[in-house]
């Protein structure tokens, strides 16, 4: 089944951190589509009082600068796919006029093309929050992520291999399904399913149990059982012991699914407070979410 990801680009260069990580990532590229995807700013709106020849050429031309910022941001992340070993006809690329906001337009083509991943690329954390608040200001709090989200800093290289974490929720098996589906064909990286024991865990999840089932869902996508190890840690803070793991480990990627909220604006509308505590506290991979 062909592997289809949304890559949205910008034409900020931290913005290809994403079209990099999924180039490096895959070695094996064969049954993997690309679409590169890019929004341009609407123009600044003219009140019927401001309206002339002149002002309309004016946002008329802001309008062709836009759009071709665009193709130059789309360009350079098809190069940089390329670069990494996808043919063109792998490559898609879609320019569209804002309609609503960044994120919602990423939003709703993610929804509407079925993609079986986003990637968003930044070196930190000011694209989200700032693309948030905008989110915000359209009144748009009520939307919901289905889809799963890759968010990728400035990657190290060297780093192999995918951390899952799992707690024997809905959401946890989700992501484990999710990384199942993407490594099944990807030999160059094995996948450690980890279980932080906190001395909580409530009935039907005990570690054992847990690990068993999110082991049967990486095998029934495909994983060879022999890229696959169990790892139990015991550990009262979730997100240190996560990010131990995943310093001393060297992966490439951590999985979690997004259970629970946070308390803040941000996390409430966008990953729970362990998927969120991830992403701030992680460097130097990729940290994919799904719900």
């Amino acid at each position: 089944m062909e592997k289809h990801l949304l890559v949205a680009v910008s034409e900020d260069k931290r913005a290809l951190y994403g079209a990099r990580f999924v180039g490096h990532f895959f070695s094996n590229k064969e049954g993997m589509k690309i679409t590169l995807f890019y929004t341009t700013p609407k123009p600044p709106q003219l009140w019927e009082n401001e309206r002339s020849h002149e002002t309309v050429a004016q946002q008329q031309e802001q309008a062709r600068q836009y759009e071709k910022k665009g193709r130059r941001a789309l360009e350079s992340g098809r190069a940089e796919l390329r670069a990494h070993g996808f043919k063109d006809e792998q490559l898609e690329s879609k320019l569209l006029a804002r309609r609503y906001s960044k994120v919602m337009d990423i939003v709703q083509e993610a929804h509407m093309g079925l993609y079986d991943a986003v990637v968003l690329g930044r070196r930190g954390l000011s694209w989200i929050e700032e693309a948030f608040e905008e989110s915000v200001t359209k009144g748009i709090l009520e939307q919901e992520f289905t889809f799963p989200i890759w968010m990728c800093r400035q990657h190290d290289l060297e780093r192999r291999n995918v951390l899952v974490c799992v707690d024997g929720s809905d959401e946890s098996l989700r992501i484990v399904d999710h990384v199942g589906f993407m490594l099944r064909d990807e030999p160059g990286h094995d996948v450690t399913l980890l279980m932080v024991d906190t001395g909580k865990s409530a009935e039907g999840r005990e570690p054992e149990a847990v690990l068993a089932k999110s082991r049967e869902t990486l095998l029934a996508n495909g994983v060879p059982e022999e890229r696959v190890r169990n790892l139990v840690l015991k550990g009262s803070n979730v997100i240190k012991t996560i990010k131990k793991e995943a310093e001393e480990g060297r992966y490439a990627v951590v999985a979690v699914g997004r259970t629970g909220a946070g308390q803040g604006l941000l996390q409430k509308i966008f990953m729970g407070s362990v998927s969120w505590g991830l992403f701030r506290e992680l460097e130097g991979l990729t940290l994919w979410v799904s719900r």
